[in-house]
């Protein structure tokens, strides 16, 4: 779904407006405040790698600027990064993994969202990422699980997708490639590590010389010369003081998934809002190369999502209040062409425990939804498009007997202790039979009967699971009494989180944001969620951070002079195929 420039006026009451491009007839007679080489607007995962990359050149001089003190939704993420084909801590662990056995499994998340050789560079460009980001201060590695978790908490790198659900074991072998971000050493891991990756980037960008990072700033306009070529950016910085103080804690607690469950993310962005629009010093910056838009996507601007996907207004935002769409929006006010909009991930985690891999998902209608055992998005997506926001486990007794003993066991931090026992308490209910459940849920009682019949014959006769189940996880659901887990969007305890995964379109080799006609906008890049990217089809854990790291690093490349992506994996040559299985197979 692309859009154009309509939707430049659909910000929510609260949020920002862009102002349109401002054209300078003569640049040079200009009364610029500031001068620069490279300017990054917004400093999460995407735009802290855009710095640091383009940093590494000490005759360029970077000037980033960040709305809020830096680290965006990146840094209250879970921290992971998927990474593979060969890393430190893959070969530390001893888990074989090439890049090309990384880009065939990610073509079966990916479809045809890039080309098959851009997705082979990134899984090329991958195995540096450790590196790279260990250089600047966060710390990976093992241990390794082979357990089936949506979020390691003991383990350090886990399968984070579904390398080992039979349509991924059919693409690659299964490595583990979810690489989670660990405390500083001796600590241990207390908090999501977000928490652990973003603050030494952050640290780090503050090191070198040649950058200047602008906190509380914000882009307001995009300057262009007469022929339309961005020459540099009109921003509003807030000065220290009180407002600058206040403004720092709106944005701190509205950067918390608890806003959006409490519904007071709004009233939090109308009182940082006001504070960017009437307590600011306006400045004109120049720039001699260009600017790259890492700003984030648009979960909090629910204004613009009932435009481009009304059936994720029910999600709770994930990110921070400045995830408003206003970075793809200046994109657009430069001709720069905006799509995928529609794309939203949107996570419902079936694991821990591990035991409710092996129920029966049903919607509204009674029918399957969706593989128990695929990734949380995919579960979050079948939840919203196919069951209008609702949806349920079917299990029998013993299979509810070894959740409830998996949880009592299970390792739990303090959100998974609230959200588990709710689950259990409040969001589950149970029959004697099939047809009382269907009542007590408001499900058609033959239409659940039938689909838990066919669910069982499948399994007895031996034949395959319809929906891609692994045979280790299929069970018969036969002894009662039943019970049914509520995993719909109504749940204040146990809600689905949501982020937008499009945004401006960008040249696959260079990063530069393209116009409607495919051509480049002269000195505009984008990268992470302001941008299309690698993670725009399906997401797995840690891919919206790697390919913030590959965005942010391809525009860095470009910008230094170098051949962008060519550049960060130069030996990949131009391949148009790579095994590949459509993700409507699964669906």
């Amino acid at each position: 779904m692309s859009t154009d420039n309509c939707f430049l006026d659909d910000l929510t009451p609260t949020a920002n407006r862009v102002e349109t491009a401002r054209i300078v007839d003569n640049p040079d007679t200009f009364a610029w405040d500031e001068h620069c080489d490279v300017l990054v607007v917004g400093v999460g995962m995407a735009g802290a790698a855009a710095t640091l990359r383009t940093a590494e050149d000490p005759s360029l001089e970077v000037i980033a600027i960040d709305r809020a003190m830096g680290g965006g939704a990146s840094k209250i993420s879970g921290g992971v990064v998927y990474m593979g084909g060969g890393t430190k801590a893959q070969k530390a662990c001893g888990i074989e993994d090439t890049p090309e056995q990384m880009a065939n499994y990610l073509s079966f998340e990916t479809g045809n969202i890039v080309r098959p050789d851009t997705l082979l560079r990134f899984a090329h460009a991958s195995t540096n990422f450790q590196t790279w980001l260990e250089s600047h201060g966060a710390r990976f590695g093992g241990p390794a699980t082979d357990d089936k978790t949506s979020y390691p908490n003991d383990a350090a790198l886990y399968f984070s997708g579904n390398e080992t659900t039979p349509a991924g074991r059919d693409l690659a072998p299964p490595a583990q490639r979810g690489h989670r971000a660990k405390p500083p050493e001796g600590g241990e891991p207390t908090k999501l590590s977000g928490q652990y990756l973003l603050p030494p980037l952050l640290d780090a960008i503050d090191r070198q010389n040649n950058v200047r990072f602008f906190r509380q700033t914000r882009a307001t306009r995009m300057i262009v010369d007469n022929n339309g070529d961005i020459i540099g950016l009109e921003v509003k910085r807030i000065p220290a003081g009180l407002p600058a103080f206040l403004h720092r804690f709106y944005y701190n607690f509205g950067a918390n998934l608890i806003a959006g469950v409490l519904k007071i993310a709004d009233k939090l962005q109308t009182a940082a809002t006001k504070i960017e629009n009437s307590k600011t010093q306006t400045l004109c910056i120049r720039v001699r190369k260009g600017v790259v838009l890492s700003a984030g996507g648009f979960t909090y601007n629910r204004t613009m999502m009932s435009k481009t996907a009304p059936e994720f207004l029910q999600s709770v935002p994930l990110g921070t209040i400045a995830d408003d769409g206003s970075g793809i929006k200046l994109g657009m006010t430069v001709k720069g062409k905006a799509d995928h909009l529609h794309q939203v991930s949107a996570w419902k985690f079936l694991y821990p425990p591990a035991s409710w891999t092996k129920s029966c998902s049903i919607g509204p209608d009674g029918e399957r939804l969706i593989s128990e055992e695929f990734y949380g998005a995919r579960t979050g997506e079948a939840v919203f498009l196919k069951g209008g926001g609702k949806g349920w486990l079917i299990l029998d007794e013993p299979l509810q007997e070894n959740v409830r003993d998996e949880i009592l066991t299970m390792k739990k931090m303090l959100f998974q202790k609230i959200q588990f026992k709710a689950i259990l308490n409040d969001y589950t209910v149970s029959a004697d039979t099939l047809e009382e459940l269907a009542l007590k849920i408001d499900v058609p009682a033959d239409t659940l009967k039938n689909t838990i019949n066919t669910y069982n014959h499948d399994i007895e006769t031996g034949t395959p699971d319809p929906f891609c189940k692994s045979e280790k996880l299929r069970r018969k659901i036969e002894t009662g009494p039943f019970y049914a887990t509520d995993i719909g969007a109504a749940l204040k305890l146990s809600p689905i989180p949501a982020l937008t995964m499009g945004g401006l379109v960008c040249d696959e080799d260079s990063g530069q944001v393209l116009d409607a006609q495919g051509q480049p906008v002269k000195g505009l890049y984008a990268a992470g969620r302001t941008a299309v990217g690698i993670c725009s089809n399906y997401y797995v854990s840690g891919l919206s951070l790697a390919d913030c790291i590959w965005s942010g690093w391809r525009a860095a490349e470009s910008l230094k002079g170098n051949d962008g992506a060519k550049a960060l994996a130069p030996l990949v040559q131009n391949k148009t195929e790579l095994p590949n299985s459509s993700p409507e197979e699964i669906r």
